[in-house]
């Protein structure tokens, strides 16, 4: 609670009328001076007693089913004030950073009667992907004589997860229907088309065969009904692993690495599932897994893909004009617990607190632990990994997958953000710069050489690279 400007004139009027009574002794000060402080008083205890009473019902509900950035979304909020006493202020739906008003107000003076709903809605838009949470209601209240003022929360912080742009969710659902799948294996394989079936034999007919599948120009030839079989031409399962790491989600001044990776992934699905490719996704950073869901076909897989693309961390950008600081970087990104445990005087507990998690069984994180566990639930039958990663913090893990891969005859395609595109979208400014950029490209080189000779095709990509380029540069063998 904090006093208005009328309050601190009214507090100084009654200094002033005590000073004067002790000075010109003079009664009529002393009972002016009296009833200023009882009215004083009497104000604040009141207007204290009001906002303790305060019993407010907030609801906020999201009109839109589904949550776009950059796409305006209706917001609806319903106040029930359930005390006796009415209830006046301005009241503010707090807007989360990365949020902008579109239409309506959020934002407005109003008398809460008792017993009485109010209700309000407005439209606002979400300029990033990701988690954002609309604040508590904001209710600034005063008092009737205008002597105190009080800011007030009331409700609870509603969620909102605003999936990638609206134009990339049309993109996939357009370039689903378009574009052809087609994975050229190692060179020792044929390149495989992902969308044919091919007759296979014939056998007995069992009962339950398709009356379609029945050879009847045979039964009168051999007295007894024949079956056709068939095989889909290089159907593989295929699983996309998305790497979410702080390197991904990380943003300098140019495009956002994890963004591009979640449209690409969004896309190149629909275009799989299109080609009656079973197709699922796996999401991850350093030390969980965030969600997965297992190759599969069908009219719900792509909304299945979509719900776990969702959940994908957002983007890092850092504020202008802030530092981060590096004095201990340990004790900044460690969690609580840890933090305390990093100190000197605490190194005992460090070390427990360190043993502690390497003995807890958790899920398997690194990229060869998430294709050894797939590769073991179908044996004997042949995958399809795509990797999209910056390669900086899975590096070995995608190299030890792609020789697992190689051992138990299935495939990987590597598609690697290249951090040196995403960084800048401008030429380098000085000697350091350039010659950082001429090594970088080097160690992606050696990487490149490193996967190719494991049998692992590897596309490098940026962030004017479009999930149709792509599909074209795999079907045209460019990515071997």
């Amino acid at each position: 609670m904090r006093v208005t400007p009328l309050g601190n004139f009214v507090l100084i009027f009654c200094v002033s009328a005590a000073l004067a009574s002790i000075l010109f002794l003079n009664l009529s000060w002393v009972i002016v001076t009296l009833s200023t402080a009882g009215l004083f008083i009497f104000a604040r205890s009141k207007f204290v007693a009001e906002i303790e009473s305060t019993n407010l019902d907030v609801e906020r509900s999201i009109l839109d089913q589904m949550v776009f950035a950059q796409e305006p979304v209706a917001v609806k909020v319903s106040i029930i004030n359930k005390d006796v006493n009415p209830v006046y202020g301005t009241i503010e739906d707090i807007l989360p950073e990365g949020a902008e008003l579109v239409t309506g107000t959020n934002r407005m003076a109003a008398t809460l009667k008792p017993r009485t709903l109010e209700t309000f809605s407005y439209t606002v838009r979400f300029l990033r992907r990701g988690d954002h949470k609309i604040g508590s209601l904001k209710i600034e209240r005063a008092d009737p004589l205008g002597l105190f003022a009080e800011e007030q929360l009331v409700g609870k912080t509603t969620s909102v997860n605003a999936h990638t742009k609206k134009d990339s969710f049309d993109a996939a659902r357009k370039i689903g229907l378009r574009e052809h799948f087609e994975f050229a294996g190692v060179s020792r394989m044929p390149a495989i088309v992902l969308r044919e079936q091919e007759f296979d034999s014939i056998r007995e007919y069992v009962p339950g065969d398709k009356a379609r599948d029945i050879l009847w120009k045979a039964y009168p030839k051999y007295g007894r009904l024949l079956t056709k079989t068939y095989i889909k031409e290089g159907s593989l399962q295929t699983l996309i692993l998305m790497d979410c790491g702080r390197s991904m989600r990380i943003s300098g001044h140019g495009a956002s690495k994890i963004d591009h990776a979640v449209d690409l992934s969004m896309q190149l699905s629909n275009v799989l599932i299109g080609n009656y490719h079973p197709t699922g996704i796996a999401i991850f950073d350093e030390v969980s897994i965030i969600d997965k869901s297992d190759p599969a076909l069908g009219k719900h897989q792509f909304e299945n893909i979509v719900r776990v693309l969702r959940k994908a961390p957002e983007t890092i950008r850092p504020t202008p004009g802030k530092e981060e600081e590096a004095e201990n970087p340990a004790a900044a990104s460690a969690p609580p617990s840890l933090s305390r445990a990093i100190s000197r005087e605490n190194g005992e507990g460090f070390l427990t607190a360190v043993a502690s998690i390497k003995r807890q069984r958790s899920k398997t994180v690194s990229v060869d632990g998430i294709i050894k566990s797939t590769v073991a639930k179908g044996k004997g039958q042949e995958r399809l990994f795509i990797v999209i990663s910056d390669l900086v913090s899975c590096r070995d893990g995608v190299i030890a997958g792609a020789r697992i891969c190689q051992r138990t005859g299935n495939r990987m395609l590597v598609i690697h953000t290249y951090d040196g595109w995403y960084k800048r979208d401008t030429l380098p400014g000085s000697v350091d710069e350039a010659e950082g950029m001429y090594q970088q490209m080097i160690d992606s080189r050696r990487l490149e050489a490193a996967l190719r000779s494991l049998d692992a095709s590897y596309m490098r990509i940026g962030p004017a690279d479009t999930a149709p380029r792509i599909v074209r540069s795999v079907r045209r063998g460019m990515a071997k």
